[in-house]
């Protein structure tokens, strides 16, 4: 069905869901990502404590409020994935928002770091790589 043809609402919500999963990227899309060597830089915006015991391979832990000073320091030629606690959490949004009005690629992780790491054969980088018996590896 054409969007011209819909009513008012369902060509809003089109549009919506449109635009929601381009800027969006799940955990197993992620990891397909990964494992093709997508130009990502992976943004981490938990605490130092908690990216330490694990995060997404690659990640970079960045604290929000530290974020736009450190805008000139991030690759603007990769597509930046942004991710906070859990699927709750505002941080990656915020972030996502920043980065995109300072004009860089970005998308955020759905579900954040808990999502991702439960999902089936997730990789995790950090301490505490002892969640294999949940179908992770240690990257």
């Amino acid at each position: 069905m054409a969007v011209d043809t819909l009513s008012k609402q369902a060509a809003e919500a089109v549009k919506f869901f449109e635009a929601k999963l381009a800027f969006e990227i799940g955990p197993v899309e992620l990891q397909y990502a990964l494992k093709a060597n997508e130009p990502l830089q992976i943004l981490d915006l938990r605490t130092p404590e908690l990216f330490a015991k694990g995060h997404v391979p690659g990640a970079i832990n960045v604290n929000y409020d530290d974020l736009q000073k450190d805008v000139s320091k991030l690759d603007t030629n990769k597509t930046q994935v942004v991710y906070c606690y859990n699927l709750t959490c505002h941080l990656a949004a915020k972030a996502a928002l920043l980065l995109a009005q300072k004009g860089l690629k970005v998308r955020e992780l759905v579900g954040g770091y808990d999502t991702y790491a439960e999902t089936q054969g997730a990789k995790i980088e950090g301490s505490s790589c002892s969640s294999a018996d949940k179908g992770h590896s240690c990257a």
